[in-house]
Order: C-alpha cells, then sequence, then structure tokens
C-alpha cells in the first residue's frame, strides 16, 4: 500500500505536477517505460524469494533514484526555488524505504521496521499536501462562481517546511524509544519530556497550520460539487488526522487510529477524489462526477469513520474488517465507471 499503490499515484499526480510547472515534458519514451518496468519488477521485493526479493527490491529502489534524477533538473533552478522542497521530500522517501526494507530482511534492526514505513506514509502525505495545496483552490475558482481566497505567504512557508522538522523528531524518538522510554529514571526523565513535548507540538502546529489553510479556502462553497468536495474530505481527514496524533504523542489517543485517519482518511480520500476528477479531464470528458461516483465518495468516508472511530469502542475486528470490505467496494466502483473511459480515446481526438 506504501510503496506500491500510494507511491505510484502520488508520483502521477507529483509528475504531472511539475511537468505543468515548468511547462516541459519529462515522462515519456524510455523514461516512463523504465520507471514503470523498476516500479512494477519491485512489487515481487515482498515475497519470500530469495536473492529474486532482494533483486526486487533493489529495481524498487532504482525506481526512486530515477525519480529524483528526473526531477532534480526541472525543480533544483532557480525559477523553481519554491518547489525544491519536493525533491527533498522525495530523497528522503528513498532513504526512508531503502532502511525499511533492510530493517524488514533484518540487516538493520527488524524492530525499526515500522518506524521508516511511518515516515514513508509521512512523505507521501506531506507530498499529497504540497500537490493539494496547489490544485484544491485552482479547481474550486474554475468550478465555484465568484471564487477567490487569500493566499498566506508565511503559512504556506510553514507548511511546506515543518515537516522537515517532523522528520526529524519522529527519527529521534524511534531511535531512542526501545531503551529511554522504557527505561526512564531520574537521568532521563527530562530528555524523554522534552522530546514528547516537542513531538506533540510539532504534530499540533501541523494541525494548526493545516486547519488554517483548509479554512481559507472556504471548503463549505464547494458541496454543490461532489467531485470537488471529496478533495476538501480528504484535506479535513489530514486535519483531523493531525490533531488525534499530537494527542497520540501525549497518549490521549490511540496512535493507530491517529495514522488512519491521516492514510484512509487523507491520502485515501484524497487520492479517490484526484483519480476520479482527473480520469474525467484528461479524458476530455465532463468533469461531473455520476451518481455512482457520490455514492462511493459517500461510503469511501464511511470507511474511514469506521476505521478511526470503531476501535474506540472497543470494535477493532469490525473496524478492520468493513472499513476495508468498503474500500475494495469503492476501488471496484472506479473500474466499473472508469475503465472504458480510460482505454477509449477523447471525444475531441486530443492525445490524453
Amino acid at each position: 500500500m506504501v510503496f506500491g499503490f500510494s507511491k505510484a499515484i502520488v508520483l502521477g499526480f507529483l509528475f504531472t505536477a511539475v511537468q505543468n510547472w515548468t511547462n516541459s515534458t519529462i515522462l515519456k519514451g524510455k523514461n516512463l517505460f523504465f520507471l514503470l518496468l523498476f516500479w512494477a519488477l519491485g512489487r515481487f521485493s515482498m515475497y519470500p524469494l530469495g536473492f529474486p526479493a532482494y533483486l526486487s527490491f533493489g529495481l524498487d529502489i532504482s525506481s526512486d533514484l530515477m525519480v529524483i534524477y528526473l526531477l532534480i533538473p526541472k525543480l533544483m533552478v532557480p525559477t523553481q526555488k519554491h518547489n525544491r522542497p519536493i525533491v527533498f521530500h522525495y530523497a528522503l522517501f528513498t532513504i526512508f524505504h531503502l532502511l525499511s526494507g533492510l530493517s524488514a530482511r533484518s540487516v538493520l534492526q527488524p524492530e525499526r521496521t515500522l518506524l521508516f514505513v511511518h515516515l514513508s506514509i509521512f512523505v507521501i502525505l506531506f507530498l499529497i499536501l504540497i500537490i493539494g495545496g496547489r490544485v484544491v483552490p485552482f479547481f474550486s475558482g474554475v468550478v465555484i462562481p465568484g471564487y477567490s481566497f487569500k493566499r498566506i505567504p508565511k503559512l504556506e512557508s510553514a507548511i511546506l517546511y515543518l515537516p522537515f522538522v517532523f522528520y526529524f523528531f519522529k527519527l529521534i524518538q524511534g531511535f531512542l524509544a526501545p531503551n529511554v522510554f522504557t527505561n526512564i529514571d531520574i537521568t532521563n526523565f527530562n530528555l524523554v519530556i522534552g522530546i514528547l513535548i516537542a513531538s506533540f507540538l510539532i504534530s499540533f502546529s501541523l494541525f494548526v497550520t493545516n486547519s488554517i489553510r483548509f479554512l481559507s479556502w472556504k471548503p463549505w462553497k464547494s458541496y454543490k460539487k461532489p467531485i470537488l468536495w471529496i478533495l476538501y474530505m480528504g484535506y479535513f481527514w489530514v486535519c483531523l488526522g493531525f490533531l488525534f496524533y499530537s494527542l497520540a504523542e501525549l497518549g490521549y489517543f490511540p496512535i493507530s487510529s491517529a495514522i488512519h485517519s491521516l492514510t484512509v482518511g487523507g491520502i485515501g480520500v484524497f487520492i479517490y477524489g484526484m483519480i476520479t476528477r482527473v480520469s474525467l479531464g484528461h479524458t476530455g470528458r465532463s468533469i461531473v462526477a455520476s451518481r455512482l461516483t457520490v455514492f462511493a465518495y459517500f461510503i469511501f468516508n464511511f470507511a474511514v469513520m469506521v476505521r478511526v472511530f470503531f476501535p474506540l469502542m472497543g470494535e477493532y475486528k469490525y473496524a478492520y474488517h468493513l472499513s476495508g470490505t468498503i474500500w475494495i467496494l469503492t476501488f471496484l466502483i472506479f473500474l466499473l465507471q472508469y475503465t472504458k473511459i480510460l482505454f477509449s480515446p477523447r471525444p475531441d481526438g486530443k492525445p490524453s
């Protein structure tokens, strides 16, 4: 889900956005072929196949290195200074991906596997927030008559750079946790409290900054446009997820529910909203969600509520099974609605 599904979708968003920002074509011909090939062959790395699994993992990492190679010439230039953090985020994603794979194979300490997987998830989330910060208000301006919003430069800078502070403290927490946090005494008490408070403040800052941004976009104006409000719902789950995550840092909320608010809610809902939109827009169709797609939007958000809140009532089994079943159903609806569209020529005859 992290290095296969989410990575592929986010790369699609990312390269589309970068090509628009730089007015250039990056993915075509051999570049596209080898990136797809390395990613596809990398999917076998999770199976216990001995050397072939290591080879598969190497190809998966190669796809990450290829992404960085393709992005650097486009974004590490003076005119793209505001987009440079994207390269830094993806470089960290590559490192966390590599470390998670080595930890899972006991080359490194296996108990750190989940730390690196979670950090990889957060990189994907922060990349989505960067892309969402550009496209959501743009889409709103296109479809909502008289729409306007006030961009807050300092807020945007905070949202862009706070994640790097977040990564730093998550790494500190992750490397100290097995020893310091389980053996608290007078000599390390101040260190433990300091790390916990810092982690809480950073997570809470992410909640505050993203919530201000979310409200500045006037999401209530999207209620008549399902294909737009679904993106706002994804962002809403991110804001709520960071609130829950900050509380989880202090032990006041289950960490699993907080993470799934950010993943199933933030990443999942936003991805679903984007793929239903771009599948219409990039194939020359009218950008209007069908009734079946709107139904999928509602049940997808219900799946998030089930996964986040049912465990709070002790219903872990139902949370896993019901939310997972609904997730599968929503993507079956997507296949039913969009397969023909994606495999058919554009009505206007243009390339898609």
